[in-house]
């Protein structure tokens, strides 16, 4: 019911959003951001502005894991997960934008080994950028998560500060620190690097963890090649069938390496899809037999489509 829920109430939001009333309402917002003191490098781009609301249905192929103890059996799974989630600016005089926004996950996790489980998290973000100077953005964001897991729901917390440095017009350099706080472990994440906007269809995204190739043949065609943090990475109580059933909290952190094409289907609405292999994969066990350190997996394709709501900037001005 959770996966049902949420793709309807998302695409009745994107469909909304693509009439001629939200249309006009998010030009007349994206008029005031640029008639402010904020400076946006892909104005001046086809490469499109990042999504404002989006939902993704994300499925892998069955992968196995291979237990270094003898004493196990090996775990096969597969999954499919649905994230969704809407972000709106409000813009706080010239050089002050206050974000708000929500963001959800449903995963469930299918295998012999034991009962479907599923998997869902539920996030409210806040956040604040300002336009420091002509040639420096600052920005924060924190969101705590309900997560739902074997029935028991578990809270994190995610955060982060970021800069932004326009010293150039075709290149931004962007320095900031990720944090995730949730059990079983902790998370952190540095970044760092540069975008550069080679022409008007090529942008470079040389940005640490996930570095991108984009392209734009067309302001109504994008393309992406790059690496970027699953949707289906998650946390469970999963109950093991056996001889002693048990249940084991499994922790799985993923990174997807793909090929994505969208296409604007009507004003700001965009439809598409990527497919790549899920890699730099780990799994941490803990409870009962199943009481292990973090292992890896191999490679496994996946396959997601896309709808997505962006906004035009360059259409703005």
């Amino acid at each position: 019911m959770i996966p049902a829920r949420s793709c309807a109430r998302v695409l009745l939001l994107l469909l909304a959003l693509a009439t001629d009333a939200g249309a006009a309402s998010f030009e007349q917002v994206a008029r005031q951001f640029m008639e402010s003191d904020f400076i946006f490098s892909r104005a001046k781009s086809d490469v499109p502005f990042v999504p404002l609301a989006w939902i993704d249905l994300d499925s892998y192929q069955e992968s196995t894991l291979r237990t270094p103890s003898s004493d196990t059996r090996d775990l096969s799974f597969r999954q499919t997960s649905l994230s969704e989630a809407t972000l709106l600016p409000v813009l706080l005089g010239r050089r002050d934008t206050l974000l708000v926004g929500q963001w959800g996950t449903w995963t469930r996790l299918s295998s012999a080994h034991f009962e479907d489980t599923d998997v869902a998290s539920i996030a409210t973000p806040f956040g604040w950028a300002r336009q420091a100077s002509p040639d420096w953005q600052v920005a924060a964001f924190v969101a705590p998560s309900a997560n739902l897991s074997g029935g028991h729901w578990y809270w994190d917390y995610m955060g982060g500060v970021f800069a932004r440095y326009l010293g150039t017009p075709r290149f931004a350099w962007v320095f900031g620190f990720y944090a995730e706080v949730a059990p079983p472990e902790e998370f952190y994440v540095p970044y760092m690097g540069v975008t550069w906007t080679i022409d008007r269809h090529w942008t470079l995204s040389a940005i640490l963890p996930w570095p991108a190739v984009l392209y734009s043949p067309t302001p109504d065609w994008l393309l992406r090649l790059g690496l970027a943090p699953s949707s289906a990475s998650w946390i469970a109580d999963v109950p093991v069938t056996g001889k002693s059933p048990q249940r084991v909290r499994a922790d799985f952190t993923s990174w997807d390496f793909g090929f994505r094409v969208e296409k604007r289907a009507w004003k700001s609405l965009w439809v598409g899809g990527e497919t790549g292999v899920s890699a730099l994969r780990g799994f941490s066990f803990s409870g009962g037999d199943w009481q292990h350190p973090r292992v890896t997996l191999g490679s496994d394709p996946y396959v997601v489509l896309t709808i997505s709501f962006r906004p035009s900037l360059a259409d703005a001005e």
